[in-house]
């Protein structure tokens, strides 16, 4: 989750102020492909400067047993954003595959509790709940604090009727909100004999077992998981309303990137099974 646009390159200017000039920048793959590897960190450009500054400091300051996380880097002059860019340790690992019943989800479930865990008493800015990005506006439609409205018509093609229908069949939930990492699929990194790291971090204000149904709702849509992981997550509370909150925030989030052009038709057409499947559990 990034407002970033895409990069050809890490300016020199950037290279310099977080002291590794000279070194040749390597793109690393995922994401909106917009991170790069130079030597032993990575850099990325940030959301805004505010943004940039928060993120460091969370990761700076997170801490817990069960989890790792790449610590940011000051830039020169002692700032965490130099010239638009954070800068971040590179941490070891590799990300999970998680077709068909992936053997990992019992570790990526102890770690986004663990992590969360760690997280539950950080505070979140209010500033954050103003922000405009694809990702704050699916997260308010799928949470009742968004009227979709026009984000729902002709050019949102077949996916507007199933976010429609999820809509429908929501209810309220009693859990607490808390400050989460809200995109783990491919940013949990595991490495055999440490615990998994959790990179770039993708802010929200929900609960806590939401990471999760992401990560599942993902894995059906994207990843050709079978139906089965969800068995995984069976004593995680109110689990048919996350998952059916989670695909409704994935779903808009697409519309608003992709309506009116031919990826929105390739989402709706990989959506339609996962929209079905969490429907039929709802109906239940």
């Amino acid at each position: 989750m990034a407002a970033s646009e895409h990069v050809d390159s890490v300016p020199d200017g950037v290279l310099a102020a977080f002291g590794v000039a000279g070194v040749v920048p390597v793109r690393l793959p995922g994401g909106q492909g917009t991170t790069w590897l130079a030597g032993q960190v990575v850099l990325k450009p940030a959301d805004s400067v505010r943004a940039g500054r928060w993120f460091a400091e969370v990761y700076d300051g997170l801490n817990g047993p069960g989890f790792r996380v790449p610590r940011p880097v000051r830039a020169v002059s002692g700032d965490w954003v130099a010239l638009g860019w954070t800068c971040w340790q590179w941490v070891a690992g590799t990300p999970a595959d998680w077709s068909a019943v992936s053997p990992r989800w019992p570790e990526l479930i102890a770690v986004s509790r663990a992590l969360h865990a760690a997280l539950a008493g950080v505070p979140v800015p209010p500033w954050r709940g103003t922000e405009e990005n694809p990702w704050v506006i699916g997260d308010q439609v799928a949470w009742g604090e968004r009227d979709p409205g026009a984000l729902l018509g002709p050019a949102a093609g077949e996916l507007a009727g199933q976010v429609q229908l999820l809509l429908a069949a929501l209810r309220p939930v009693d859990l607490p909100a808390q400050l989460i990492h809200a995109d783990l699929a491919g940013n949990v990194l595991f490495a055999d004999g440490r615990p998994p790291a959790v990179i770039d971090f993708s802010p929200l204000e929900r609960p806590a077992g939401l990471p999760l149904a992401v990560v599942a709702v993902d894995a059906l849509q994207w990843h050709e998981a079978l139906p089965e992981v969800l068995d995984q997550l069976a004593d995680e509370p109110e689990l048919d309303q996350l998952l059916a909150r989670a695909l409704i925030y994935r779903h808009v989030t697409e519309i608003v990137r992709r309506a009116g052009t031919p990826g929105i038709d390739r989402v709706a057409r990989a959506g339609q099974p996962v929209t079905d499947l969490v429907l039929t559990r709802l109906a239940r």
